[in-house]
């Protein structure tokens, strides 16, 4: 309904881009001094002016990211305001930060849910990847300590180089600890890749990467439901027809219901689209008029020719948001997900 009627219901808050680690892959972590030269945190005080005009535009779901969100000054404060508002509100982090104390505060004023990223197996792992030693143990300690106190949690993981041959074990531990786990085998190149071959890329090359997708979602979904999802994405690939020769549009909810505040204050449809982009602190408009600008301007965004003609279209993840990414051009083409969408099918083909 929100979607239909174009009310932002969906929010993202992107604290700040610090992080106690610093994943190879990641494509949001600065450092503080790379941040200062780029602007300053916004306060507590700054959040919850800014979540009234929300709350008063309908908003109604919350995610509180970053960087690791938890290192954001006066985190709790902000947190109880806007649950006292009515916000729902999940919080993304990497789960290493969560001691007693934090597993308490939660445990007293309960989440939504806490999705915790594990990017690996093994301390060696975080070390390697995330350049963070003692990173595992300190993440799954953080983990038991929420699910101790009936805190929901959900367990995502990102694939990369560094921790491919952790995928399965990442999927047992989270069964282990009573949470639902969903890995990434898609991601994003980070800023420092976006100008590099993908074969340089701390990421996975697509032939990899699609063969650890089927791989993983076999596990996660089990035998007869993977038999499902498989019959269903291989009919769509060999029975879609070749599109009309005109550009598509964005069919997902960003900048139709969701939304996303930077750690700078602007308001954006998506974290990756850099266009259209509006100062949500800037007082000469409200919230909800910077929202029908999102609005009016993301309907305008194309997306490419080409992949709205391909016969993969229905079961390809592209989008404009990954197109930015890849090629730096909404109406691009990607060679890495063309890859990935291609050996996927293969690979679902030789289950069937």
């Amino acid at each position: 309904k929100a979607y239909i009627k174009q009310d932002p219901i969906n929010g993202s808050l992107e604290l700040l881009p610090l992080c106690n680690m610093n994943c190879d892959m990641c494509y949001v972590r600065l450092s503080k001094t790379e941040m200062e030269q780029k602007g300053r945190l916004r306060t507590r005080e700054e959040w919850i002016s800014l979540a009234h005009q929300m709350k008063d535009a309908g908003t109604l779901f919350l995610l509180l990211t970053g960087g690791e969100p938890l290192l954001f000054p006066e985190f709790k404060e902000l947190y109880k305001e806007l649950q006292n508002m009515g916000m729902i509100l999940t919080i993304n982090s990497n789960g290493t930060l969560i001691n007693e104390e934090w597993a308490d505060f939660f445990a007293k004023h309960k989440p939504r849910r806490i999705n915790i990223t594990l990017y690996g197996a093994s301390n060696e792992t975080y070390e390697r990847l995330c350049h963070y030693p003692g990173g595992f143990d300190k993440a799954v300690n953080g983990i038991r300590l929420l699910r101790e106190r009936n805190i929901d949690v959900k367990v995502n993981g990102s694939l990369a180089k560094a921790n491919v041959d952790d995928r399965m074990k990442i999927i047992e531990l989270g069964e282990s600890l009573d949470a639902p786990v969903r890995i990434d085998t898609y991601m994003y190149p980070s800023v420092r890749e976006r100008t590099t071959p993908f074969n340089f890329h701390e990421r996975l090359n697509p032939e990899d990467a699609a063969k650890a997708r089927v791989e993983i979602l076999h596990r996660e979904m089990g035998d007869e439901l993977f038999e499902q999802y498989a019959k269903q994405t291989i009919y769509l690939a060999e029975h879609t027809e070749e599109g009309d020769a005109c550009p598509g549009h964005m069919t997902c909810r960003a900048g139709q219901s969701s939304f996303v505040v930077n750690w700078q204050g602007m308001i954006r449809s998506c974290i990756v689209l850099d266009q259209p982009s509006y100062d949500a602190f800037d007082t000469t408009d409200d919230f909800m008029t910077l929202w029908n600008k999102i609005v009016k301007e993301t309907e305008e965004i194309k997306t490419s020719m080409e992949c709205n003609q391909c016969k993969l279209r229905h079961v390809c993840n592209t989008c404009a948001a990954a197109a930015i990414a890849e090629c730096g051009d909404s109406e691009g083409v990607s060679k890495y997900l063309c890859e990935y969408t291609k050996e996927t099918v293969r690979n679902l083909k030789e289950f069937y």
